[in-house]
């Protein structure tokens, strides 16, 4: 093997471990994040979502449980509404960190709606 061919090789490796080094703390620090705001839908039910998390609104839907990551840790205002289609109860909570912001719940009757809105003080 000449020298350039060990020079590219070298430099190669040298980006995919510096690559892999950047990779790896960014994973560390949003895993460690304990006080993160997350959303956890409940449920068997099939449902809908329309949530405003600081002024942003987005929507979701689904069958099933999720937990649905709000990316902040800050969170100032958020409006839930879940709309359950079909039986079974539904729970619906706000979480920072373990921290419960905020929770609303179906009675499992059928067609169903959940609102609730969280503000900090």
């Amino acid at each position: 093997m000449n020298y350039k061919k060990f020079g590219i090789v070298g430099t190669i490796l040298i980006m995919i471990c510096a690559l892999a080094m950047v990779t790896a703390v960014s994973s560390a620090e949003a895993a460690t994040n304990d006080d993160n705001c997350t959303l956890q839908i409940n449920t068997t039910a099939k449902w809908r979502l329309d949530l405003t998390v600081d002024g942003k609104y987005s929507s979701d839907e689904g069958v099933g449980s999720k937990t649905i990551n709000l990316n902040t840790t800050d969170l100032k205002m958020a409006s839930v509404t879940v709309n359950q289609y079909g039986g079974g109860a539904t729970n619906v909570t706000l979480l920072k960190g373990n921290k419960t912001l905020e929770k609303g719940k179906s009675t499992g009757d059928g067609i169903e709606t959940i609102y609730f809105y969280y503000q900090t003080d």
